[in-house]
């Protein structure tokens, strides 16, 4: 079976091309991590720093012991009712919010300082809510193309090209009645 009849999507070569820099990334951001963590000893002192350290941590662990509460709350609130509806009296993004507080929390207990600033982004209320649409933008465009590419339509959009099933008819419709020109409405 050759590549084009595998269907669209892409490569296995190209997806091992981009999993090969995930360990590359990892090992760049540790080390970038242990640099700023150095200059900040440098600047402040070591006992500062480790001081730092420990709060950060201590306070990642409490959000983290909040976040947790939350989060299962909101599931278990939102696990009773159809996958998309809203849930009544519930704010539609609580658990998008719960989950950036989670993650907000794990970066702030891992030592470091970009850990500790993205931390931050996530656990503080209007940076964690940019964050949240921009991540729901994010999965829906890539839901919409995974749906499109296996032939689905996505609800809401209306795609150039597509063609409605069914009779369509030229008018309005007014009681059942199908009316061809609209000065007829007033009669």
């Amino acid at each position: 079976m050759s590549p084009r009849e595998a269907g669209p999507g892409p490569s296995p070569r190209r997806r091992r091309r981009w999993t090969t820099w995930i360990p590359l990334a990892a090992v760049v951001l540790v080390v970038l991590e242990v640099w700023l963590l150095v200059q900040l000893a440098h600047l402040l002192g070591g006992g500062w720093v480790l001081l730092l350290l420990l709060a950060e941590t201590a306070g990642g662990l409490l959000v983290l012991r909040r976040a947790g509460r939350r989060a299962l709350e909101a599931f278990r609130q939102t696990s009773s009712v159809p996958f998309g509806a809203p849930v009544p009296g519930q704010d539609p993004g609580v658990v998008g919010d719960a989950v950036l507080t989670g993650l907000g929390g794990v970066l702030l207990v891992v030592p470091g300082v970009l850990s500790d600033v993205l931390g931050l982004l996530c656990v503080l209320p209007p940076t964690r809510r940019l964050l949240r649409r921009a991540f729901v933008r994010l999965v829906r465009r890539r839901v919409e193309r995974v749906v499109r590419r296996a032939g689905g339509t996505v609800p809401g959009r209306v795609v150039p090209g597509d063609v409605a099933e069914g009779d369509v008819v030229d008018g309005e419709v007014v009681d059942g009645e199908v009316v061809d020109d609209p000065r007829e409405l007033g009669r």
